[in-house]
Formats: structure tokens, sequence, C-alpha cells
């Protein structure tokens, strides 16, 4: 039986033709010095005997392993309105691509009657993105992914697993880190993505409470109420903000991005009702106001959003 830190680097994956283009730029960003001849062994991709493991699977460039964000119409699950996947790529751009997404659907609503205003959103996207990471690093792949939804009054992040083995809910509450899958996290530390200060919990619980974690045997919920006053939209005093920066169109061309990262220029252009020469500039403009950000080539490259 396999240790449960030790299923992702022991759980051999039956692909042999995958490519760590991301990762590599992504940690020499980070000013890490890679070897070439030694870096898949020195960041934990490679099985004893030779062939990529499951955490490899999990970061190379392109993957079949789904990360789902799914958006509900109503409190249940009866209707889906809307199904993203952001997986088939690098767990790295995954993990961007959905925070972007969570970003996108935070609606902000600004009471304009006073001074200074005040901005008030639909979720705290900081306690929400600790507990995204914490849904993907701590997650048990070998049973299942993690998984978004978004329904009419609360978001919902799932991962699975369930509580890392001797610990107890009081000491996952008060961060005690017992890792269930230290080299993804090891990488996640080298990306600057998380830290070691075991904060992202007691984040949380400092704004929702501890009634927000749902624990069961094999998966762990986080449910994160949603602001009741910005889900009242009836008050004419107060308006959705959009941040200062970006321009309608640009706005756009990032919730395109976001809602479906691989999608193609001519795509763009079609869904957004705007010309080829329009979404150059816009293009253009977001990567000077560093909301976008381009990897590789044009032919074979992809747009990471930044914020």
């Amino acid at each position: 039986m396999l240790l449960e830190n030790e299923n992702l680097e022991l759980k051999e994956s039956n692909r042999n033709d995958l490519t760590f283009d991301i990762l590599s730029y992504k940690l020499i960003k980070n000013g890490l010095h890679i070897n070439d001849d030694s870096f898949k062994v020195n960041f934990g991709l490679m099985t004893e005997g030779g062939k990529y493991n499951y955490m490899a699977e999990l970061l190379a460039d392109n993957n079949y392993i789904p990360l789902i964000f799914i958006k509900f119409k109503g409190k249940n699950k009866a209707t889906i309105s809307q199904r993203t996947d952001y997986g088939d790529q690098s767990i790295i751009l995954g993990y961007i691509d959905l925070k972007g997404r969570l970003i996108s659907e935070n609606i902000c609503v600004t009471d304009t009657t006073i001074r200074p205003r005040i901005d008030e959103y639909l979720y705290d996207i900081d306690a929400v993105n600790e507990a995204l990471i914490n849904a993907i690093v701590h997650n048990d792949w070998t049973i299942s992914e993690p998984l978004v939804a978004f329904y009419a009054n609360r978001l919902e992040i799932t991962s699975h697993g369930g509580l890392p083995r001797n610990i107890s809910e009081d000491e996952f509450f008060r961060g005690v880190s017992c890792p269930r899958n230290p080299k993804l996290i090891e990488i996640f530390l080298k990306l600057g993505i998380v830290e070691h200060t075991g904060h992202g919990i007691p984040k949380i619980i400092e704004k929702y409470g501890k009634e927000v974690f749902k624990f069961y045997d094999n998966s762990i919920n986080v449910v994160i109420p949603f602001n009741k006053r910005v889900m009242d939209d009836d008050n004419e005093d107060k308006r959705y903000a959009i941040a200062d920066d970006v321009t309608k169109n640009e706005h756009k061309v990032l919730l395109a991005l976001i809602n479906e990262p691989n999608i193609s220029y001519d795509e763009i252009v079609e869904l957004c009702d705007i010309s080829r020469r329009t979404v150059s500039r816009v293009f253009y403009s977001l990567v000077e106001k560093g909301y976008l950000k381009r990897i590789g080539n044009n032919k074979t490259g992809s747009w990471i959003i930044l914020k």
C-alpha cells in the first residue's frame, strides 16, 4: 500500500511523451537554475524505475487531467449554467486560469453616495485563493480532481482525501502543516505561489470562521458564503465597478480568455464582436498594463492572465 504522501511520486504515468516548458520557464523566471540533465529527477518527476510519475503528468505542458469550474443557476445542482475545464495543461496554468476566473466572478459593488466610496465584493479573494491553492496541492489526485462549484449564494471548493493522516481537526485549524504531496508543494513554493507559513487555513477562518469547512471521509469541502449586500443589486445608489484602467473591449477580451483559455484569435473576434485590428490593439494594451503575458511563440504559445 502506498503511503499517503508518496502517491504522486510512486504512481507511474501512462505517458512517455511529456514536456515541461511551462514549468521550466516559471522556475527560471523565479531565479532558479535549471540543469537539463537532472531537472526531471531533481524535481521528483520520475519514478525509481526511470518512468514519469503522476506528478510529472500534473505538471506537464499537456495532459488529460481535468480541472473543472462549474456554475449552477440556483442554490442546488439541479441546473448547470456553465461548465469550464481548465485542465489538459500544466496544473500551474490550470491554477492561474482558475484564479483568474474566480477574480472575474467576484462582483464588486460600489456605494457612491458617500466619500470615500466603499467597495464591497462578493467574496474575499485572498481567502478564496488560499482555499483554491490548498485544494490543488493537498488533493489526493489518485482519487479524483479538485472541483470549484459556483452557486447563486455560495462558492464551494472540494478537494479529495479528507484530513491527512495523524492530524486532528484542531491541528488543521491551527495551520499545522502535514502535506499530502510534499514534492508538489515544494514546486509551488519555488514558484512563489505558496508560503511555508501555515497561514492559509487561519486566513480563511479569520474571514469566514471554522464552519465553512466540511469534513468527510474522503474529501474536504470549503463553502464560502456570498456577501448578501453584493447579491442584492436592486439598490439604485450602487453600481458595479470595473477596474479603472481597463476599457470595455479589454474587459471583453479578458473575460473571453478567462472563460476559455485556449480560445483562438478568430473566436475572440467573433465572440467580442470587434475587428481583428482592435483585438490586436487590445492585446498590446493588456500586455503593457500587466494583465497578460505571452508564453512561447505565436503558433504554439499561449496567453497567461497575470491579474
